[in-house]
């Protein structure tokens, strides 16, 4: 086989490869949250964020949504949705910094910093995630939230808020039905969440 041809065909190799791989089941979960259209400012506020998951089971997949989504490996896609419909794709997360994330990103929506450093602000917003979970049950899928929200101002708690919800959707396309239901849901769920009433709690 001469030069040319084996530049030929190691070529059409490549491109092969590339295609399999755009065909592949992605292993993780796309993510699109939404951020609220409008926000009060809370300019000036600065908070760091701790994510504490205390569910019983870690575990995200039912064993029967397991077996839908048999390739996932506990890794989220994430996209955030602007309130002018653009989208920013951030990056791949476990479910700890997709969380850490999201709730960033709604703190910021409000004009609220989250400082790289912890040390540098007396205020932390503890999440506790207590429940994270996507079942199938027949042909309907079902996700579950619920947290709980801690403002602590020098280590003490000022301010708390619990959340919690669930939806439920008809499989049709398969996984593309579970990532709209799951994006749908945390952005409810995060969202619902009274940033401004929390805060001017910690200010009294």
């Amino acid at each position: 086989m001469n030069s040319s041809m084996r530049n030929r065909t190691a070529a059409f190799s490549f491109m092969l490869l590339i295609l399999i791989a755009a065909c592949s089941p992605k292993p993780f979960l796309i993510v699109n949250y939404q951020l609220p259209e409008s926000a009060d400012s809370l300019e000036g506020i600065q908070t760091s964020l701790r994510i504490l998951d205390v569910r019983e089971n870690k575990a995200f997949l039912s064993a029967n949504a397991k077996k839908s989504l048999k390739r996932f490996n506990g890794t989220y896609s994430l996209v955030v949705i602007q309130a002018d419909k653009s989208g920013n794709l951030l990056g791949l997360y476990q479910v700890d910094a997709l969380m850490a994330e999201v709730f960033k990103q709604r703190l910021n929506s409000h004009g609220v910093q989250v400082p790289a450093t912890p040390d540098n602000t007396p205020n932390t917003l503890e999440i506790k995630l207590k429940q994270f979970k996507l079942d199938l049950v027949g042909q309907k899928w079902i996700v579950t939230m619920n947290y709980q929200a801690n403002l602590l101002r020098n280590g003490q708690p000022v301010a708390s808020e619990s959340v919690d919800g669930s939806a439920e959707r008809l499989k049709v396309t398969g996984k593309g039905d579970a990532e709209k239901l799951l994006g749908e849901l945390i952005t409810d769920m995060v969202n619902k969440l009274d940033v401004k009433t929390i805060f001017e709690r910690a200010q009294r």
